[in-house]
């Protein structure tokens, strides 16, 4: 005799753990941050324009790669908790944000390698992001 699965049984059971959400959010600003100096050191001006600061610093940077992911990341594992079905989409939603916003890399600076750079924190982020919310889980 075979055993009887029911659809609830068969689909993955998405979790989000906080250790591995600050583990990714760490290693998102570590690598962008890796990204920012490599930068600067190829030339890319980081200034911003038409904008309240004058220079994307390497505060900035850490500070735009590690807030977001904890904290939007945090009221993911929230919701989750409440409702495991929410975590595919706000996987989904946090990456198309992070690469939606990519094209305001090229907006704000001044030039065409500081938006490259940039976009490519956002890639880096998003991936962070991915990976960070709705894993699935086995148990």
């Amino acid at each position: 005799m075979s055993a009887v699965i029911t659809r609830a049984e068969a689909r993955p059971k998405y979790r989000v753990s906080m250790v591995e959400l600050l583990i990714l959010a760490v290693g998102a600003t570590t690598v962008n941050s890796a990204l920012y100096f490599t930068g600067m050191s190829a030339g890319a001006s980081f200034n911003v324009t038409g904008a309240p600061i004058d220079e994307i610093s390497y505060a900035l940077v850490g500070a735009a790669s590690f807030v977001p992911i904890l904290l939007m990341g945090t009221i993911a594992l929230y919701l989750g908790w409440l409702k495991p079905s929410i975590l595919p989409a706000a996987r989904w939603i946090g990456v198309i944000v992070a690469l939606g916003s990519i094209a305001s890399s090229y907006i704000a600076t001044d030039s065409f390698a500081a938006g490259t750079w940039l976009g490519l924190m956002h890639v880096v982020s998003a991936i962070a992001w991915f990976l960070a919310i709705g894993r699935t889980s086995a148990h």
